[in-house]
């Protein structure tokens, strides 16, 4: 990106500090040297979540892939020149330091070529939780599973557990966050939900609710200073 990098990566042999240290620090120095500078490149330290099961990592991997679209620089994951993502779907060539078999793992049943244009038709769907779920099991139900999906991550977000950038991977449109006829009492809460779960900012909440700035934040303060500090989002 622009000023910071994403990447996912397996550490069978737990050392990802002393990994990150020799990946940043090279590449600082090649910098340096190429542009002829001196001094620190990367601000602070990097921060790294731990992924746990097949619902973390399709969020990260909906995260970091749609992160150059969603941010304006290319139309489609595939396009942008600094990503992998037409490498781990078979759409370029495998550069050697890119693993692609954690494809298996999330599709068991698959030959590797077959994994990658499964996860690649997976991205272009507009719903890829969804899509995964619904793989196994037909009747899955959309909106059930994009509200579990959801809570996890508020809950995990709570606990520090990940990024809060995470919040804006498949979140809902404001539209559907406040619906027509939504009453008074149930708008505060859906305010407090929809800037800390789903990440939108208090000015953008203001402009669809067409009020202004300072009465969405009064309110947001209000039902934020009511609930418990550890009460889960609903």
């Amino acid at each position: 990106m622009g000023n910071h990098f994403h990447a996912i990566v397996t550490t069978p042999h737990g050392n990802l500090s002393d990994f990150m240290e020799q990946l940043d620090g090279q590449f600082a120095k090649y910098s340096n040297w190429r542009y002829q500078r001196v001094g620190h490149l990367f601000q602070g330290r990097f921060r790294g979540v731990i992924v746990e099961h097949d619902i973390q990592l399709l969020i990260a991997l909906c995260y970091v892939f749609f992160n150059p679209v969603s941010a304006g620089l290319c139309s489609r994951a595939q396009d942008y020149k600094w990503s992998t993502y037409a490498a781990t779907v078979g759409l370029a060539p495998c550069p050697s330091y890119l693993s692609i078999d954690w494809l298996l793992a999330l599709f068991p049943d698959c030959t590797l070529e077959e994994a990658q244009g499964r996860f690649h038709k997976l991205m272009t769907e507009g719903d890829p939780l969804f899509g995964y779920f619904q793989q196994n099991d037909a009747a899955v139900d959309r909106d059930a599973l994009r509200r579990v999906v959801r809570s996890y991550t508020g809950e995990q977000l709570q606990l520090g557990m990940l990024p809060q950038m995470y919040r804006s991977v498949l979140r809902s449109s404001l539209t559907e966050l406040f619906p027509d006829g939504m009453g008074l009492g149930s708008r505060g809460n859906a305010i407090y939900i929809t800037h800390v779960q789903h990440g939108y900012t208090l000015s953008e909440i203001a402009r669809e609710l067409r009020v202004t700035p300072g009465a969405v934040s009064k309110i947001f303060r209000r039902i934020r200073d009511s609930r418990p500090s550890k009460e889960p989002l609903k």
